[in-house]
Formats: structure tokens, C-alpha cells, sequence
């Protein structure tokens, strides 16, 4: 189920106000409806409530439809303004179309109007989701490129930020390890998650062991959870060499609708590009390890020649220690964003 098509209506008149979203409500239950009789407070909702559209009354005390839709325009340009009137006239249409109104709606009588209303609403907010999706994929696209090109070394926690940013979840994490054995080794954190962070937090909690769920490239666990624990989880398998390093994962506490295809391929995108990265690192630290090797193959050779046997041993047990290095880790990290 997607998430609810999120309305605001705006009328001084409680009782209207009350009467159209309860005639909405019935109509379509997918209708999320917040009512506000004060325009200013509907700009603040339209501020912090990530609304699907606006349907206002035009005549209004403290500020007519046209003034709310003026401020809204400022805010956001693209989100649907639906502007209704009981008395209308090609004046008002004409000045709403300019300022750049979403539909015009004069208020009739009789039922019907109410089915009308809805569809707009419902059309009109599918094609700015929709819009919207396009422009969030696009910018999270454009800011892992600009991470990947700007950054120096494997920046694991920009990709963390990014990737909790782009699904709008709590909390994401790169773990090493597998089998319940993980180490969280860098962790980003949006101020909201209900568990102590820096240690790491129990992300069993409510879902089962992250690493065993993520089997596959890519996965997506949800469950009832608890209030402490996590409700949802995606998450991507990392690969150094042919090796399984560890896993990509981000979670979220509150009630959210199933993970998208795009945003699927999104972290298994980030990943891939991550394993890609640390086996580059690995393979450079490789190449200094070998040459390191080379170098001490000449002691040991000089230690030979010399009889003493505890530096070629030592040599020796250095040599081997650098061929058996493992793929690199990373640096534990917590961070705290607004």
C-alpha cells in the first residue's frame, strides 16, 4: 500500500471546512486531510507537513486564497493549489491562473461536486509525486557523484548521510562481518533513533540479525517490531575482492510503506560502488605490502648470509603477516545530524 495523499483545507468557516473533509474522507480513503481556518497556520503547515496539495476557500478575513497562494508559490512552486469559491467570477479565475493556481473549483450544490473535487485532488497530487520522485532520485544521483569525485579517500560516512537522506529513514550503518558477529563501523544518526548510538545500537531489535537478512544483494525486512525497536530495514551486501566484507544498512523506527525498486537499486548501488572502492584500497595497500615484502626478502637474505637467525625469523613473520593482510577497515564514526 503507497503512502496516504496528504490534504490541507483552508477555510475561516470550521464547520465547511469540517463538512468538505469529511465528504472527501468517505470518498477516498487514501485522502490524509488536515483542516487549518487560519491561512497563517496553514503556511506553516505547508512548511513542515510535506503536504500533497492545498485546497483553500477564497474569501477569507486575514488573507484571501489568492494572498495564501501567493506565500505557498514562494515556498514550494510546484505543489497543487486547488482555489474554491462559492461566488466566483473570470476577475478572480483570471488573477488565480496568473499567480498560478492548480484548478479553479466553484462551490455547487448537490453531491456530485464532492466526486468532482476528489479527482482533481487525486490527479493533480499523483503528477506532483510523481514530479517530486523524479527530482529526489535525480539529486541523489548527482550528490553520490559529487561525493564520488570529491572525495579523496572511501567517504563512508557521506554515503551513510546520503543514503538515510534519500530513503528518509533514522539511521544507517556499515557493518563487517556476518552470522550475528557484525561490528558496526560507521553509523549516521538523525537525532531521532530511541537507542543509546556510538557503540552501536541493537539492531536486532524488532527485526532479527540485519547481516542474516541481507543474504542477498539486496533485502528488505519488515516486521510489527516493538515502540524501541526497528519496524523497517534495507540493506546491501558489501564485497571486497571476491570476498564478503560486510553489509550497507539503514533503518527506520516508524510505520513506513515497502521500499520502492529505485530505492532498492539505490543502496545496492552505493554497495557495489563501496566494495568497489575498498577492494581499490585493498589492492593499492596490497601492492605496498608486496614491495614492502620484497624489501625484507633482501634483509633476510643478508641475515642468512650473516648466521643470525633471529632477524631472518623475524623478517620472516613479518613477510608473512603482510601477504596474509586482510581487506582494510574503516574507522569508527558516529554522527549526530539535525
Amino acid at each position: 500500500m503507497g503512502r496516504p495523499t496528504r490534504v490541507l483545507i483552508v477555510d475561516d468557516d470550521p464547520s465547511l471546512a469540517d463538512l468538505m473533509a469529511n465528504q472527501l474522507s468517505e470518498l477516498r480513503e487514501a485522502f490524509s486531510i488536515r483542516v487549518e481556518t487560519d491561512p497563517n497556520a496553514a503556511l506553516d503547515a505547508v512548511e513542515t507537513g510535506n503536504m500533497d496539495c492545498i485546497l483553500s476557500d477564497y474569501r477569507m478575513p486575514e488573507m484571501n486564497g489568492l494572498e495564501l497562494l501567493r506565500y505557498v508559490r514562494e515556498m514550494e512552486r510546484g505543489i497543487p493549489f486547488i482555489l474554491f469559491t462559492s461566488r466566483g467570477s473570470e476577475e478572480i479565475a483570471s488573477e488565480a491562473v496568473s499567480e498560478g493556481v492548480t484548478d479553479y473549483f466553484r462551490k455547487r450544490r448537490g453531491t456530485e461536486q464532492w466526486e468532482v473535487l476528489a479527482n482533481r485532488i487525486e490527479n493533480s497530487a499523483a503528477r506532483y509525486q510523481a514530479e517530486r520522485a523524479v527530482k529526489r532520485r535525480e539529486s541523489a544521483l548527482q550528490d553520490l557523484a559529487r561525493t564520488v569525485i570529491d572525495s579523496v579517500s572511501t567517504p563512508v560516512d557521506e554515503l551513510l548521510e546520503l543514503g538515510r537522506e534519500t530513503l528518509d529513514v533514522q539511521y544507517g550503518a556499515f557493518l563487517e562481518g556476518e552470522e550475528g558477529e557484525a561490528e558496526i563501523l560507521v553509523e549516521s544518526v538523525d537525532g531521532t533513533v530511541p537507542h543509546a548510538t556510538g557503540d552501536g545500537i541493537p539492531l536486532a531489535a524488532g527485526l532479527g540479525d540485519p547481516v542474516t537478512a541481507a543474504q542477498s544483494t539486496s533485502a528488505v525486512v519488515t516486521e510489527d517490531g516493538d515502540v524501541d525497536g526497528f519496524s523497517a530495514y534495507i540493506g546491501s551486501t558489501v564485497y571486497v575482492g571476491d570476498r564478503r566484507y560486510g553489509t550497507l544498512c539503514f533503518c527506520e523506527g516508524a510505520e513506513r510503506e515497502e521500499f520502492t525498486e529505485w530505492e532498492r537499486s539505490f543502496v545496492e548501488l552505493l554497495g557495489n560502488w563501496l566494495g568497489h572502492e575498498l577492494t581499490s584500497e585493498w589492492a593499492r595497500d596490497r601492492d605496498e605490502a608486496l614491495r614492502d615484502a620484497g624489501d625484507r626478502i633482501d634483509r633476510v637474505r643478508q641475515a642468512v648470509d650473516e648466521a643470525d637467525d633471529d632477524t631472518a625469523l623475524e623478517e620472516l613473520e613479518a613477510i608473512e603477516d603482510l601477504i596474509d593482510r586482510d581487506p582494510p577497515s574503516t574507522t569508527a564514526v558516529s554522527i549526530e545530524l539535525s
